[in-house]
C-alpha cells in the first residue's frame, strides 16, 4: 500500500496551512492509502491548551486535526518540537503518538510521498 506523509510545521494560526493540510489530508483518507499527518516545528503549538481562536475569525484547529482520526489518519507529533517548546502531548490530544526525531525521519524516508505544509 502506497504512504503518504503530511508534515506540518507552520503554527497552526496566521495562515491556512493546517486547514489546507487538514483539508487534502480528508482527501486522501478516503483513497486506499496510508496516510500520516505529522506536527513539528511550529505546528506543535497546536497542542497548546484552551485555544480561542474565534476572536480572529478562525477554527480550532486541534478539532480540525482530531477529525482525521476517524479515517484511519495515524496522527504524530515531533518529540523535540514540544520539548522546545515546552509543550507536552496530553490529553488534550490522545489521538497523537509522540515521536523522537528519529522516528520522523523514519516516517519521512518510507513515505511514497511527502506534502510538507
Amino acid at each position: 500500500m502506497k504512504k503518504v506523509l503530511f508534515l506540518v510545521r507552520s503554527a497552526p494560526y496566521g495562515s491556512a496551512a493546517i486547514p489546507e493540510s487538514v483539508r487534502a489530508c480528508l482527501g486522501f483518507g478516503t483513497m486506499p492509502l496510508e496516510v500520516s499527518y505529522v506536527l513539528t516545528d511550529d505546528a506543535t503549538w497546536v497542542l497548546l491548551p484552551d485555544h480561542q481562536p474565534e476572536p480572529i475569525g478562525g477554527n480550532d484547529a486541534l478539532a480540525l486535526i482530531g477529525n482525521l482520526s476517524d479515517l484511519g489518519v495515524r496522527l504524530y507529533v515531533d518529540e523535540a518540537a514540544l520539548a522546545a517548546r515546552g509543550l507536552t502531548a496530553g490529553a488534550d490530544a490522545p489521538e497523537f503518538v509522540a515521536l523522537p526525531p528519529d522516528g520522523i525521519a523514519d516516517l519521512v524516508a518510507g513515505a511514497d510521498a511527502v506534502l510538507t505544509y
